[in-house]
């Protein structure tokens, strides 16, 4: 699976523009807050839309500016786990679950309660998100987001609203997902450790722009920009 990303995107504080392309690894963008790691992701999944540029994975375009194409979030195919995990707050965990599955899918609903079992969600299937621990509802989006069997994976700060117990735990959860999904993923974090530990390949964002981009293991031994040096040595 190969996505292709060039987009141009005005915020209030300036305007993004990166341009990149991934194949079946793990990328982690890192930067400051406020520098459009988050925009760049809600750009992708159509959530936002660009003022200008091309989304294309493999064949299938997402999104085209000069041809004027727009997929729909729903149609792009992509995972999108939020910050705040974003679970519907009157429905149950297996509802969550199933919320993207046709109902006369019973393949897609064998496959929910796979997840659940996967994700240790049996015994919590019938509660809403306001009792769950804050474990409980981030195992509950990623069986979500994974339930829909997306084609890329986008994950925005997935830990920050945990403990620290909680964030090494589920740090360990994620890594197991991004394994075994072995496509297309893009993690978002201000935290190097994440970076680090998670992904195969970096971009460190600086101000909307790409500061720079390679090898995690790489950037992490020898930033190669004065972003990337603070970031990482001084962070």
């Amino acid at each position: 699976m190969k996505l292709q990303v060039e987009l141009e995107k005005k915020v209030k504080t300036g305007t993004i523009q990166v341009k990149f392309s991934l194949e079946n690894e793990v990328l982690g963008i890192l930067g400051r807050s406020g520098c459009g790691k988050s925009v760049t992701l809600k750009c992708i999944a159509g959530i936002l839309q660009p003022e200008k540029g091309k989304i294309q994975l493999d064949d299938r375009v997402l999104y085209d500016s000069g041809r004027n194409i727009s997929r729909k979030a729903r149609e792009r195919r992509i995972g999108y786990l939020f910050q705040n995990y974003a679970l519907f707050p009157n429905l149950t965990v297996l509802e969550n679950i199933c919320f993207s599955l046709k109902r006369s899918d019973r393949e897609g609903q064998a496959y929910a309660r796979e997840l659940m079992e996967r994700f240790y969600l049996t015994e919590v299937a019938d509660s809403y998100p306001a009792i769950l621990s804050g474990g409980q509802q981030q195992r509950t989006a990623m069986a979500r987001m994974l339930a829909a069997r997306p084609e890329v994976l986008l994950l925005d700060e997935p830990f920050s609203a945990l403990d620290s117990f909680l964030r090494r735990e589920m740090e360990r959860e994620v890594r197991e997902v991004l394994k075994s999904f072995g496509g297309v993923s893009i993690l978002v974090s201000h935290n190097k450790e994440e970076i680090r530990r998670l992904t195969q390949r970096c971009m460190v964002m600086e101000q909307g722009k790409i500061a720079e981009l390679g090898r995690t293991e790489e950037i992490f031994a020898r930033p190669g920009s004065a972003e990337g040096q603070l970031l990482i040595d001084g962070g």
